[in-house]
């Protein structure tokens, strides 16, 4: 195994449009006071796949959105009832599994990628696909 020949690698990522460095200058003797401006965005979670010559596959995930109130009874507005599932906010093995489902569909089409090793870190969603594997 190569890792410049025959290897792609496979990784997340988070995406915050909020960060924002918190550095700032100010005259000597007095501090540095930083005001930051926020949104109320939400976090984006980004896969990726790349082997030494370029990208083999990437996608964005978005969080599943569920509006907190929902119709307008007489006066007052009511809450949305609880689901009884809660739904998962980040990435899961089976956003994973899908991925990589993709990425190897998308490496079968071309002979020059296909056969290569996926190389992936051991991160906890991933445990459920490395428990079908054994």
């Amino acid at each position: 195994m190569d890792y410049l020949s025959n290897c792609v690698f496979v990784d997340e990522s988070a995406f915050d449009i909020n960060m924002r460095p918190s550095t700032a200058r100010s005259a000597k003797g007095t501090p540095a006071i930083v005001t930051t401006p926020s949104t109320r965005a939400v976090s984006h979670t980004i896969l990726g796949a790349i082997f030494a010559m370029g990208v083999v596959n990437i996608e964005i995930r978005l969080p599943n959105m569920k509006p907190k109130r929902i119709k307008v009874d007489g006066a007052c507005k009511r809450k949305q009832p609880l689901a009884k599932k809660a739904l998962s906010k980040g990435i899961v093995t089976d956003h994973y599994i899908l991925f990589l489902q993709n990425t190897m569909n998308f490496m079968d089409q071309y002979p020059d990628i296909k056969g290569f090793y996926i190389v992936m870190d051991n991160a906890p969603q991933y445990s459920l696909l490395m428990a079908v594997n054994k």
